[in-house]
């Protein structure tokens, strides 16, 4: 008989060797025209996110996430901040839909700042502003 804490980890190991992405959706009202538009948070099982499962560091996870766009991840608040930069989704639904919404709140003045006084905020949204 096993102890829960290995079943745990025999759980964590198993995942991290068949896991292939993991993409979560929400549908969000548009405010442009009728209707919603799907944000997406993916993530790709790269060795990096393999480890982090099989050593259950999954509070890590976020973080690599946000530096794995060559492999085709993207956080959920960064795609809702390129829906808003778009036109199409509300201000108040970035806030409330965000994983970690006083991060958001900056970002979003910061955008807005850099909106007003003119500048190119083209990738800001990816960090890269």
């Amino acid at each position: 008989m096993c102890s829960a804490k290995t079943a745990i980890n025999r759980s964590g190991i198993q995942l991290s060797t068949v896991l292939q992405a993991v993409i979560s959706q929400l549908l969000i009202p548009r405010v442009d025209k009728p209707g919603r538009v799907a944000v997406f948070e993916i993530m790709i099982n790269t060795p990096s996110i393999a480890a982090l499962i099989r050593d259950n560091k999954t509070f890590r996870i976020q973080s690599d996430i946000q530096t794995g766009a060559k492999y085709g991840m993207v956080t959920l608040d960064s795609f809702l901040i390129d829906k808003y930069l778009a036109g199409m989704i509300a201000r108040e639904e970035v806030v409330t839909k965000a994983q970690d919404p006083v991060s958001i709140q900056a970002k979003l003045q910061e955008l807005e700042l850099a909106q007003a006084v003119g500048m190119d905020t083209g990738g800001m949204a990816q960090g890269k502003g």
